[in-house]
């Protein structure tokens, strides 16, 4: 039988539903609402409340142009922003008086004259664009101190705090303490925008990530695309190099500050969900009570700690190939007989009978590996290790057998692994400021391993011997689909997602970019990705033909749009061209070497180069020698 409910009741009824669907769109809008408040100093700030919690983001301010920013998070909503709690300040928007309760909406792009006057009557006025980020998490971090002073200062420098990641819908993911945090890197950690190291109190899985307590911020400073550490953890991840670690884009704010893009990325380090083998450490922990206190020995070749004896010390190990500026600076480590340095990373306190052994076991393949040797295989897993060199290989990783390339050994096992693969920001086309190599498609990474000076040279020894000639081909034919798949969508659909959080990163730290270190190759976001896009086709083109593996040329993007390039010295405009986007340049203009320098690009600083592709407009200047 149907129910019926009177027409009465039901128009009754009527206001206490309207009130209801009232009641849960004030709750959405309060879920997603943005203040505008002003805090000490009157300086403008904004709070983003959530059913799980507030926070709070302050104007950041350009030192040199005095513009300000707003950079507001992928969860902050729609834009409008409600003016809040201004004490007994007045605030007008371009010349527009607010009051609290008052509804702004900002547009996308443009700038707006503030004026906060205090009681004083005295007018504080900032020039604010706001810039919201799209469809990735954003970490609030706040240090115990409220500042990163003391952090910044040296990397070494560390404080507890707490953190909170939010996903871009608002969702608070997770919430909690700091062990710690500190900065990390080395190159890196020289460039305005730090990278950051930080422990948390439990392990938990950020971001959908593996469950780790380890974690790291890199701070993707050269990195024109966003993507290059990226790409290269996903083509390892594919490769199936065990461990290999993996990271999600963020947007990173500090005490309430915006600190730009950064790749929340796992650790490389010793335990569940990292590189799972013994853990020495712990151990050496249970036989030395108070282990942060035991003698320190560094000898020509070898250093480590005074330790009590530990049973099996057959593994497990995490080794490094370290630059020789940077093993100085480590605690555990050994010289081999022909003077590569590794770095022992774990364990943390390495006893002199672990260095020993260790050290002997790497000094044995060494030997091996230059004899020429076949037994060497005995003792070097190949399925990682030739894994691992196709990631160095078709990233062109200028870092190859230089630093950052790990090792690890598990107990009873004779094999040393190859991985996991860690800093690739010096890769893929990106060129290296130092030595001017990288953006060459058509090169190796054998080269820059047969370098006599601090580059292991293990690839270059073991690269035509049968087991790795046999098995080299075999794994690149398997990973071209899924280079077909990155050129064809992949990187897009990446740069699609991160596009916003790139150009607040942009503008965050543009003033800070020096022509030394500029980031990137091009200066428009857009042009870097299809740089990127396009060396990885040149260069997979390349290793198709090197290895007689047959495949379908991979295409070079073009937007099928004209640039203009423009040639220039001291005396002004010489002339200039129109080239197609994507096209090489492949006959600069003529110039006087006994005069002039070469054509550098006026706003990278860097030098021009023929595998270096047209893809927006670009100025060439010529410097006289002296």
């Amino acid at each position: 039988m149907r129910s019926y409910i009177p027409k009465k009741l039901v128009l009754g009824m009527f206001p206490v539903i309207l009130a209801l669907f009232g009641f849960l769109g004030y709750r959405y809008a309060d879920a997603q609402r943005v203040v505008l408040t002003t805090g000490g100093g009157h300086t403008p700030r904004v709070t983003f409340s959530t059913e799980q919690g507030a926070y709070t983001v302050s104007l950041w301010q350009d030192a040199e142009s005095g513009e300000g920013y707003f950079f507001l998070p992928a969860f902050a909503g729609q834009h409008k922003i409600l003016l809040g709690d201004i004490g007994t300040d007045s605030l007008r928007i371009d010349g527009k008086l607010l009051k609290r309760g008052d509804i702004f909406t900002w547009e996308e792009g443009r700038a707006y004259e503030m004026q906060i006057t205090d009681e004083a009557y005295e007018a504080h006025t900032y020039r604010v664009i706001f810039m919201k980020s799209e469809n990735i998490p954003a970490v609030f971090i706040d240090t115990a101190s409220g500042s990163m002073e003391y952090l910044d200062e040296d990397k070494e420098h560390e404080e507890t705090g707490t953190i909170c990641v939010v996903e871009a819908n608002g969702n608070t993911e997770y919430r909690g303490a700091l062990e710690r945090i500190s900065g990390r890197g080395n190159a890196t950690w020289d460039y305005g925008k730090k990278p950051y190291a930080i422990k948390l109190t439990e392990k938990y899985p950020l971001c959908g990530l593996d469950k780790g307590d380890k974690w790291r911020l890199l701070a993707l400073w050269r990195e024109g695309s966003k993507m290059d550490n990226k790409v290269a953890m996903d083509l390892a991840e594919e490769l199936g190099l065990s461990y290999s670690a993996q990271g999600t884009w963020v947007d990173l704010y500090l005490n309430g500050e915006y600190a730009g893009n950064y790749l929340l990325a796992e650790s490389v380090s010793v335990g569940e969900g990292r590189v799972e083998i013994t853990d020495l450490e712990q151990e050496n922990k249970r036989y030395n009570e108070n282990i942060d206190l035991a003698e320190h020995f560094e000898e020509e070749n070898d250093k480590g700690y005074l330790l009590d004896h530990v049973g099996d010390i057959t593994g497990g190990y995490l080794i490094e190939k370290d630059h020789p500026d940077y093993y100085a600076a480590e605690a555990g480590g050994f010289i081999t007989s022909l003077g590569s340095q590794f770095t022992i990373n774990m364990p943390q306190h390495v006893s002199r009978e672990q260095e020993s052994y260790i050290r002997d076991y790497v000094e044995n393949i060494e030997k091996l590996a230059q004899d020429g040797r076949s037994e060497v295989w005995e003792y070097l897993d190949e399925e990682s290790f030739v894994r691992r060199f196709l990631v160095d290989e078709i990233s062109l990783n200028t870092d190859a057998g230089l630093t950052s390339m790990y090792f690890y050994k598990e107990r009873g096992d004779d094999k040393l692994y190859s991985g996991p693969v860690w800093d690739y920001d010096y890769a893929f086309g990106e060129e290296k400021a130092d030595d001017g190599v990288g953006f060459n498609y058509e090169y190796s990474v054998l080269q820059f391993c047969s370098e006599p000076v601090n580059r292991l040279n293990w690839y270059v020894k073991l690269y035509d011997t049968p087991e790795m000639q046999r098995r080299l081909k075999e794994e690149y034919r398997k990973v071209l689909p899924f280079f077909e798949k990155m050129l064809a969508d992949g990187i897009d659909g990446y740069a699609r997602k991160i596009r916003a959080s790139a150009a607040m990163d942009r503008a965050r730290w543009e003033s800070r970019l020096a022509v030394d270190d500029y980031a990137g190759t091009y200066v428009n976001y857009d042009s870097n990705v299809r740089y990127m896009k396009y060396f990885l086709a040149k260069r997979l083109n390349w290793l198709c033909d090197r290895w007689d593996v047959a495949h379908e040329e991979f295409a070079t993007p073009s937007n099928g749009q004209m640039h203009t390039v423009t040639y220039a010295n001291y005396e002004g405009v010489i002339c200039t061209t129109q080239v197609a986007d994507g096209e090489e340049l492949t006959e600069p203009l003529d110039y006087d070497e006994s005069v002039y320098q070469g054509w550098t690009n006026q706003t990278t600083g860097k030098p021009y180069r023929r595998q270096v592709p047209i893809y927006e407009d670009t100025v060439f200047y010529n410097a006289r020698w002296g």
